[in-house]
């Protein structure tokens, strides 16, 4: 899955590609999933990025935990492109 996610707090975005294994459970915040298609995959990227698990997920940049907030602060998550393969 390609993304880009932008950091509020710093005015940085970065754009990555990551790999969600089919077959994977997650907890949505109201039931248990498995991903099964591409649009599993995006349901799950997007739901830990609303439950703040982003770390989780995406390589977060070294200056931003450098830096003198200390976390990841505001992030707006877009999908680019999902494949499954």
């Amino acid at each position: 899955m390609k993304y880009k996610l932008f950091f509020h707090t710093f005015n940085k975005e970065i754009e990555a590609t990551i790999k969600v294994d089919l077959g994977l459970s997650y907890f949505d915040g109201e039931r248990n999933r498995k991903v099964y298609q591409q649009a599993d995959a995006v349901d799950y990227v997007k739901s830990t990025h609303k439950h703040g698990d982003i770390e989780k997920l995406f390589k977060v940049p070294q200056d931003i935990y450098d830096s003198e907030y200390g976390d990841v602060g505001a992030t707006t998550l877009k999908i680019l492109r999902c494949w499954i393969g």
